[in-house]
């Protein structure tokens, strides 16, 4: 499914807490790449033991403002790629649930 956020920051909530979408840079290998890039995840707002915990997104770029832009413009969440019971799963759910705005033909 495609989804396009709103706004940035954009925070939602999940069975687990609420959450917010965040872009940091770092090395982040896949496929073919290498070297310094920028992705977004989503990260828990409340301390506990999830506090450290990132979700992450397939919005990625060589720079924050690409990274930025495939937030607002539309970017793929594919909950169905982790185990139901995972907390990966949950969250991804939600936040297609929170932003309510889904094109699922893509």
């Amino acid at each position: 499914m495609n989804i396009k956020l709103p706004h940035m920051p954009y925070k939602f909530d999940t069975p687990e807490g609420r959450m917010e979408i965040t872009v940091r840079g770092g090395v982040f290998p896949t496929a073919g790449e290498t070297g310094m890039q920028f992705a977004a995840g989503a990260i828990f707002l409340q301390s506990g033991p999830l506090a450290l915990k990132r979700i992450p997104l397939a919005a990625r770029s060589d720079t924050y403002g690409g990274v930025m832009q495939a937030l607002t413009k539309g970017f793929k969440v594919m909950p169905a790629s982790h185990d139901k019971d995972s907390i990966e799963f949950r969250v991804l759910t939600a936040l297609i649930l929170a932003v309510g705005d889904i094109d699922s033909d893509n």
